[in-house]
C-alpha cells in the first residue's frame, strides 16, 4: 500500500510500506506445520502470495562476521567499541585464512554474510573472498571509503545527522563525502539512525537521499550496556565514544520520541514514495514498550531473532562468538537496531499466522527487507 496525503496523521497502530523495484537477516526455513497453520487460518490469496514470496526468496542461511577491528571514525555510543563483546581479538588473519572460513561456512549451508565489525570498507579483499563461496552479504560501512565496484554485496551506509549534530555524533562531518561516494549506486542503501537529537532531520535525510539516487531507511538508536553505565553513574566525557552525552542528555529515545520520529517518518514517505523504504507495521512492533522476553537473571532477551535462528558470529581472529548476539554490546532491553530487529520480528511467522490479519503485515516486512538486504543478479556469478 502506498501513503496518500490522508496518512499524514497516521496513527501509529496502522501502517504501510512503500514498495520499489529493487532486487534483513534470519535463517528462515518454512517449516511444514507452519504452512498447514497457514492454509487454515488466512485468506486464500495471502496464504498463496506467502508461499510464492518463499520460493522467490528461497531459504537464507545467515552469518555474521566482524571482517574488521578498526575504524575511521568514533561515533558515540558506538555498538561495537562501547563495549567488551570485541576486546581482546586480535586482527591477524591472513587473507587465505578467510578464504578458508568462507569456503567452509559455505560448505555447512550459509548463503547470506553480514559483513561488519568495526569499518568493513577498510578490509575490501575480504568482502571478495567471502563473496566467491557466499552469494548474498551485507556491508554494513560509514560510507567515508567507496567500496570497489566489483563487490556486488548490498552496501549499508549508516548516516547520523546532517552539519553540526551529524559531526558531533560522528566526530567529523562525514556525511556529504559518503553520499557523493555512493551516488547512484545501486548497491546503496543510506540507513538514518535516529537518535533524540536529529528527530526533526528526518525529512533532510530524505531529501538528500532522493537527490543522491539513494534508497533510505531507519533504525533506532540502541544503546550499549556500558553506554547505559556510564549515564547512570554521571560519567566524565572522553575523547572517543562518550564525547558529548550525559544524564542530562542522551541519544536514547522515549515514547514521545518514537512518536516524534513516527511523524517525520510519515512525511518523508509521502515527500519521497520512492526514495524510503520503510515499513510502518513494523515501527508499530520496533517502538513498542517490550519488544523481548528478558531472562531477569541475564538481562538477554530469550526470544531474539539470532538467538531463536542460531546464527553465528565470527570475531575478526574467527574464534566464534560467546556473547549472546552478533552485537551483544547492546543492551537487550533497549535493541532497536534495524538489522537484529527485522531479524526478531520475521523470525515470529508462527505468532502471526496464528492471527490473520497479521500475515499481510508480516508479508510487508519481508518484502521490504528483500529489497534492502539482497544484492541481485551479480550473486548468481558466485563461485560455490
Amino acid at each position: 500500500m502506498r501513503l496518500t496525503s490522508e496518512h499524514a496523521v497516521m496513527p501509529r497502530s496502522t501502517g504501510c510500506i512503500v514498495q520499489c523495484p529493487l532486487i534483513f537477516r534470519p535463517y528462515l526455513p518454512v517449516l511444514m506445520n507452519s504452512l498447514s497453520e497457514l492454509a487454515s487460518a488466512t485468506k486464500q490469496n495471502d496464504f498463496a502470495y506467502f508461499r510464492e514470496l518463499n520460493a522467490r526468496l528461497g531459504t537464507l542461511k545467515a552469518a555474521n562476521y566482524d571482517v574488521a577491528s578498526k575504524c575511521n571514525l568514533r561515533c558515540e555510543g558506538c555498538l561495537f567499541f562501547e563495549g567488551e563483546e570485541n576486546e581482546g581479538h586480535e586482527d591477524s588473519r591472513s587473507l587465505a585464512e578467510w578464504d578458508a572460513l568462507f569456503a567452509a561456512d559455505a560448505a555447512r549451508g550459509v548463503t547470506l554474510a553480514y559483513m561488519a565489525g568495526a569499518e568493513p570498507s577498510l578490509v575490501p579483499d575480504r568482502l571478495r573472498a567471502a563473496q566467491k563461496y557466499i552469494p548474498h552479504g551485507i556491508v554494513f560501512t560509514n560510507g567515508t571509503i567507496r567500496l570497489p565496484d566489483d563487490i556486488f554485496y548490498r552496501i549499508h551506509i549508516s548516516s547520523w545527522g546532517v552539519d553540526e549534530i551529524g559531526s558531533s555524533l560522528r566526530a567529523g562531518d562525514v556525511l556529504t563525502k559518503a553520499m557523493n561516494n555512493y551516488r547512484d549506486d545501486p548497491r546503496a542503501v543510506c540507513v538514518f539512525t535516529i537518535t533524540s537529537l536529529n528527530i526533526n532531520q528526518i525529512m533532510i535525510m530524505a531529501e538528500l537521499a532522493n537527490s543522491h539516487g539513494l534508497p533510505l531507511t531507519f533504525s533506532y538508536f540502541s544503546p550499549t550496556t556500558r553506554y547505559l553505565d556510564k549515564l547512570e553513574s554521571k560519567a566524565d566525557n572522553d575523547k572517543a565514544y562518550f564525547r558529548i552525552s550525559s544524564a542530562t542528555q542522551s541519544l536514547a529515545l522515549t515514547q514521545a520520541d518514537f512518536a516524534h520520529a513516527r511523524e517525520e517518518i510519515v512525511r518523508a514517505m509521502l515527500a519521497y514514495p520512492e526514495t524510503v523504504q520503510y515499513s510502518l507495521h513494523y515501527d508499530d512492533w520496533v517502538t513498542g514498550d517490550k519488544l523481548y522476553d528478558i531472562d531477569p537473571v541475564t538481562k538477554i532477551a530469550k526470544n531474539c531473532g539470532f538467538r531463536v535462528t542460531k546464527q553465528v558470529h565470527v570475531h575478526v581472529d574467527h574464534q566464534p562468538g560467546k556473547g549472546k548476539c552478533c552485537s551483544s554490546n547492546i543492551d537487550c532491553s533497549n535493541c532497536r537496531a534495524y538489522a537484529m530487529g527485522q531479524s526478531t520480528y520475521l523470525s515470529r511467522i508462527r505468532e502471526a499466522v496464528r492471527k490473520p490479519e497479521e500475515l499481510a503485515k508480516w508479508i510487508e516486512v519481508r518484502e521490504i527487507w528483500a529489497s534492502l538486504f539482497l544484492n541481485a543478479d551479480q550473486s548468481a556469478t558466485a563461485r560455490r
